[in-house]
């Protein structure tokens, strides 16, 4: 199936390139160090939602050092900012952006659905990402005007054309007892055009799987620039989009 790519932009494709070859050829030791801390982090038992945020927090952070430190020692001069809040200023237009473990929840109860994420922006625009899937076994990469991949393979979104015949990833935002009718209204509408939902609990992982057809199509409220970063270069290479609401492209922004 032949989908269009997404629109070129001028960047440096070379360098672009040579970076994102880079974090693959070392990506077997990311996904060992996610699957050696999910294993660790299965010895402990949460009694309280605090100590269950702390231990999600404690792996974030620690997964994200090991990326970073690998970034700050072979590209020095690219900046980073990390979802568990490491920033980090560089002097050229290169920027990484990181989301550690994407489906934290899922990471520290044993659960394999969770991502490591990693995108490149060049000028602020997203030129590449690389997202590892450790649970799974799974690795999905993209570069502008380059084509989609998982595991080496070449990745389109699905042919479905009837909204009846979707399968959909339902929002379900962390804040859903504050705006619970409005959560409720929507997921009521898209039971009632849709064919069914699945959610992994990982939004990259569900971007992902919308790329490679596995899924249709994913909403989401109150998405992040970490969450959209490398994942967004995947969906729009394999033929997807990326919109808010009203169907203009979606830019996500840095939380303040």
């Amino acid at each position: 199936m032949e989908h269009p790519l997404a629109p070129p932009i001028d960047f440096p494709l070379e360098e672009v390139k040579r970076r994102i070859k880079s974090v693959q050829s070392v990506s077997g030791i990311f996904i060992e160090s996610a699957l050696k801390l999910q294993k660790d982090l299965k010895t402990f038992s949460f009694s309280t939602g605090i100590e269950e945020r702390d231990q999600i927090h404690k792996a974030d952070e620690m997964m994200g050092k090991f990326i970073v430190e690998y970034l700050r020692q072979n590209f020095p001069s690219d900046s980073i900012l990390s979802e568990d809040h490491y920033k980090h200023e560089g002097n050229n237009s290169f920027r990484w952006v990181l989301d550690p473990i994407d489906g934290s929840m899922n990471f520290v109860r044993g659960i394999p659905l969770y991502c490591v994420s990693i995108g490149l922006e060049h000028r602020e625009s997203p030129v590449a990402g690389v997202v590892f899937a450790p649970g799974l076994s799974t690795k999905y990469s993209a570069i502008l005007s380059q084509g989609a991949f998982k595991n080496g393979l070449r990745i389109d979104v699905s042919n479905t054309e009837s909204l009846a015949r979707a399968m959909l990833v339902p929002s379900f935002p962390t804040n859903r007892k504050e705006i619970l009718n409005e959560v409720i209204s929507d997921i009521t509408a898209f039971i009632s055009c849709g064919r069914s939902m699945r959610r992994t609990g990982s939004f990259v992982l569900d971007t992902c799987w919308v790329a490679e057809g596995l899924l249709d199509g994913i909403w989401e409220k109150g998405v992040k620039l970490w969450d959209t970063a490398a994942s967004s270069v995947i969906l729009m290479e394999a033929g997807g989009k990326l919109t808010d609401f009203n169907g203009k492209h979606f830019f996500p922004v840095i939380p303040r």
